[in-house]
């Protein structure tokens, strides 16, 4: 069988491009029918009762026929698997092929793109330079104006100035000592660098005195500021004699002060004591006891409060004696005057 016969079959196979699940109803529904599908071996010669040996006879040729049909497809499908298989592999090839040629076509448009963007910034590039120059080339023009204009007011200005070079000229004929116009310049600039020297001089010796006049400031003002800071020092000494002197005073008039009363108190202390033994012996003599306590001042005090206590029950108890008298008083003098 050759390619185009190949072609021909490959191309009336039909490939379905629907999903698997929407052919399971083809699939029961082939099921269901297979029964009625089948086709019965009918007697295709004249209508004689065959025996088992002739059906087995008719089989085998049925089976033969079958296989020789079967072989021929078989070999068919090899042939047409083979010409499948040929034709993948050339489309692999193929796919790979263009595959690469993509890559190499990427490849070609990622350096032409490069292309572009050197070419681009190398104009870019080259139109700045352009620029670059045209601009120094408009500096040079511009100061080659002014060299131009420069030159111009130089020749005035020697123009001007030639009457000086005449009046010199005519210094140098009537002064023997000078021999040329450079010999008399030479002395204008022997003398202008004396007078630049003298004047250096003086400016040093100026300076010099300026910086010894500013250290002689500095000096004067340190030593004021240390006379200040002394005589703040001395001042703030002073003061403090003074709070010393007072402070002292003050000092000595409450040592006198705590002398009179710590005096005093020891006075009244002695007092206070004799009264205490006075009227403790006062009271055991009242209360005819004998004094036990005579030097003693904290039992005597004892003794003395409690003897004022029975003193003041004694007292309320009277008070109160007296009250009842005083009552009993006014109701007597108030029944007799009813």
């Amino acid at each position: 069988m050759d390619a185009s016969n190949k072609t021909a079959v490959f191309d009336k196979m039909f490939f379905p491009k629907k999903p698997n699940y929407e052919y399971t109803a083809e699939f029961f529904h082939s099921k269901a029918t297979e029964e009625q599908r089948k086709i019965g071996t009918y007697n295709t010669g004249d209508n004689i009762e065959r025996n088992v040996t002739i059906s087995n006879y008719l089989a085998k040729k049925q089976l033969e026929k079958t296989t020789k049909k079967l072989n021929v497809k078989r070999k068919e499908y090899q042939e047409k698997r083979k010409y499948v298989l040929d034709q993948w592999e050339d489309l692999k090839k193929k796919e790979e092929g263009l595959r690469q040629n993509f890559i190499r076509f990427n490849q070609f448009v990622k350096e032409n793109q490069e292309k572009k963007e050197r070419a681009a910034n190398k104009i870019v590039e080259q139109n700045a330079l352009k620029k670059e120059r045209q601009k120094r080339m408009d500096d040079l023009l511009e100061k080659c104006d002014q060299i131009t204009k420069v030159k111009a007011q130089m020749d005035k200005n020697i123009n001007r100035y030639r009457i000086y070079e005449k009046f010199l000229m005519t210094v140098v004929d009537y002064e023997p000592s000078v021999q040329s116009v450079g010999d008399l310049l030479k002395r204008y600039e022997a003398l202008i660098g004396a007078r630049k020297e003298l004047n250096d001089i003086q400016q040093r010796d100026l300076n010099k005195l300026e910086k010894a006049k500013t250290n002689l400031n500095h000096t004067i003002n340190v030593y004021l500021h240390k006379i200040e800071t002394i005589k703040n020092k001395v001042q703030a000494l002073q003061e403090r004699y003074e709070k010393a002197i007072i402070n002292c005073q003050n000092w000595e008039k409450l040592h006198k002060h705590i002398k009179t009363e710590t005096t005093e108190t020891l006075l009244d202390i002695v007092a206070i004591k004799e009264s205490c033994r006075r009227i403790y012996l006062e009271i055991c003599k009242r209360k005819k006891i004998t004094p036990l306590y005579v030097d003693e001042i904290e039992k005597q005090l004892m003794v003395i409060k409690q003897a004022i206590g029975e003193y003041e029950i004694i007292n309320s108890r009277v008070k109160e004696a007296h009250e009842k008298e005083l009552r009993a008083s006014i109701e007597a003098t108030a029944s007799n005057t009813e």
